[in-house]
Formats: structure tokens, C-alpha cells, sequence
């Protein structure tokens, strides 16, 4: 019998309720999709079906209807971000979604009333919530929850919370549950000073964990292999597909490191440095995850 993901290497990571979302609402049409191979699609189906379960939404979850069923995905997407709060990122990015699909997306002239107005209800619905939520961020102060929350992500990796993944997967993980939470709201609401200074520090810290995981300086450089590991632990499988699901925004291109420290399934990008420090490695993740 199977691990749960969500008791497993889900269990503490926030990020996967805010991405799950999103993915609903950007549907099976985005870029990436035609990519997934079925390892990835089974993983998929088995994280739909424990959330569904773990909020007690299981009848949405029927195969193959949330991904034929654009109407019945929104409406799952908008249940579960008023159970879920997913955080600014998430609304943002559901807001910029459905505004793109609203103008794009072509629809039966006999549908296109209803679909219209069903999308209008959404925006305006999200883009409030999004709106209140940097209200809310500002007035709490954006450095001191950036900082609280930095301190949380990297007191979990110390106590060995992501072990189960490789060196830079720890890393990647860490960096994920940032950008999603308190940390990567500050890094797109705050002035561009405080932004720089804040990635700045992040990087920092993320190369000075690295380099204690390898038992090194942050400046010694390793081969690639060493970072990219993953330890044989029980769930071996399950940590590196919910890692590739994480990172499944990657593009070998434009992001080589995320993708290759993510993607355990396909060839490691050409842009991936074959020896590289852990200051090095931390600084390449900062600047692809926090780059936007």
C-alpha cells in the first residue's frame, strides 16, 4: 500500500494547497501539459484524490471531469481557495488566469453567455481577495513576516523535514515554500531595495544550509551528481515525483538549475554547471525562482 502524499513528503509543506489550485484553474492546456509523462499523470491523479479526501470534496474528484469539465474546475478551484486561503501569489496568478482565458479561449455560441459571466463573477471575485490580502500584508509589515517566516522554512530544513529529498532538492523545497508564503509576498509588494535585500540574505542562508548538508564550504565546488542525489529512503519514488510536480513551471532554458535539480526524469539541462558550490547552486535556484 502507498504512502499517502499528504502525511508523507507533503506533510509539511505549505505550498502544495496554493500550487494544486492554481493548476486547476490553468486546466490541461497549458504548455507543460503535453510533456507530462504518465508517472507524473498517475502522481497528479493520486494528489487530486488525497486532497479531495483531506477537505471532503471527494465527489469533485470523479476521473477525467475536472479535466473535461472546465465550469466544474473553476467552481472546484473557487471551493477550495475559500477553504484553503491560498496566499497572494495564488490569487494574483489565478486573477492574471482567468482574465487571459476570459479574453482567449473561444467557447459554443449557445455556452458563451453563461461561460461569460461565470468568468466575470471569478475575476472579480479573486481579484478583491487578492486585494485585500496586500492590504492585509502591508499593514502587518512585509519584512517582519518575511523574516518570520524565513525562519520557519529554514528551522524545518534543520530539523531534517526535507531529508527525503536530494541535497539540492532540500534546497529547491525551502525555496518553493518561500516564494508561495509571507517571504515571496514581501519580494513582489515591497519597494525594489527591500526585494534586493531580501533575495540578497535569502541566497546566504541557502548556500550556508547547502554547504553544511555537504559538509563544506559554500565556496567548494562538487560535482553535480553530489547535489542531485536522492538518498534511498522509504518513498523514494513519491519525493521525487511530488519535487517534479513542484518544479513543473521549469523550462531547461530559461530555468536549468530548478529544472534539473526537479526534473529527475528527464536529461539535466545543458545550462546546469557540472561543478558548482553550494553558493552557487543556492544563488542560480534565487534568481530562477524570484527572478518574476
Amino acid at each position: 500500500m502507498k504512502t499517502r502524499l499528504l502525511e508523507g513528503p507533503g506533510r509539511t509543506l505549505e505550498c502544495i494547497h496554493p500550487k494544486f489550485i492554481v493548476d486547476l484553474v490553468q486546466g490541461a492546456d497549458t504548455p507543460r501539459q503535453s510533456q507530462i509523462v504518465p508517472q507524473q499523470q498517475l502522481f497528479r491523479e493520486r494528489l487530486t484524490q488525497e486532497v479531495m479526501e483531506q477537505t471532503q470534496l471527494r465527489p469533485w474528484a470523479m476521473s477525467g471531469v475536472l479535466n473535461e469539465n472546465e465550469a466544474l474546475r473553476l467552481g472546484l478551484a473557487e471551493k477550495l481557495a475559500s477553504m484553503l486561503d491560498p496566499g497572494h501569489l495564488a490569487l494574483t496568478r489565478i486573477t492574471q488566469r482567468l482574465n487571459a482565458l476570459q479574453q482567449t479561449e473561444r467557447r459554443p455560441l449557445n455556452n458563451a453567455a453563461s461561460s461569460q459571466q461565470q468568468y466575470d463573477e471569478l475575476i472579480e471575485h479573486f481579484s478583491q481577495r487578492a486585494g485585500w490580502k496586500e492590504k492585509a500584508l502591508t499593514q502587518r509589515g512585509l519584512t517582519v513576516q518575511a523574516g518570520n517566516h524565513s525562519e520557519q522554512i529554514f528551522t524545518r530544513w534543520r530539523a531534517g523535514h526535507y531529508n527525503g529529498w536530494s541535497l539540492a532538492g532540500r534546497c529547491y523545497v525551502a525555496l518553493e515554500e518561500l516564494r508561495w508564503g509571507a517571504f515571496g509576498d514581501a519580494c513582489r509588494l515591497a519597494s525594489s531595495e527591500v526585494a534586493s535585500m531580501l533575495k540578497d540574505n535569502l541566497r546566504a542562508v541557502a548556500a550556508d544550509f547547502l554547504a553544511q548538508e555537504i559538509h563544506a564550504s559554500s565556496a567548494t565546488r562538487h560535482f553535480y551528481h553530489q547535489w542531485l542525489t536522492t538518498p534511498a529512503t522509504p518513498g523514494l519514488m513519491d519525493y521525487k515525483d511530488l519535487l517534479g510536480w513542484l518544479g513543473d513551471w521549469c523550462d531547461p532554458e530559461r530555468h536549468p538549475v530548478c529544472w534539473s535539480v526537479t526534473q529527475s526524469w528527464q536529461p539535466v539541462a545543458l545550462g546546469m554547471p557540472r561543478l558548482c558550490s553550494a553558493m552557487r547552486l543556492a544563488s542560480a535556484m534565487v534568481d530562477e525562482m524570484f527572478g518574476d
